[in-house]
């Protein structure tokens, strides 16, 4: 993941270089076989994910039971960054739609990047 990548979360993009380089050493890379599910709905929201290659479908069941793809997200998209603001359950399913390598920020990585740099944290807001 590279810093301009980075910055192309809202949250991120007025982070300065030095930030931005300690952000990126937090990210894990996570690769993904088509079908796996990364999350479903109602499992507690703790980390952001931001899609390097492959594509990964945000779903929801419909009360029939069949699953309604919401949107389907690419290289470059990212999701559930407000999982690392509030740490609220999911409200939808995503599954990997194409096999993705991913960028993975822990809620506990990121607020510990935040207490380590609060005044980053007030940038940021």
């Amino acid at each position: 993941m590279t810093i301009d990548t980075l910055r192309q979360v809202p949250l991120f993009e007025s982070l300065d270089n030095e930030a931005a380089a300690k952000l990126c050493d937090l990210l894990e890379t996570l690769d993904c076989k088509a079908d796996t599910f990364l999350f479903h709905a109602g499992e507690p929201g703790n980390a952001m994910y931001l899609i390097e290659r492959g594509k990964v479908r945000i779903c929801v069941q419909a009360i029939d039971g069949h699953e309604v793809t919401l949107t389907e997200m690419g290289r470059g998209d990212f999701f559930g960054e407000l999982a690392l603001l509030d740490g609220q359950r999911r409200s939808a399913d995503a599954r990997v739609a194409e096999d993705a390598r991913l960028a993975v920020l822990s809620r506990d990585h990121f607020l510990s990047f935040m207490r380590s740099n609060p005044n980053v944290a007030l940038e940021m807001l």
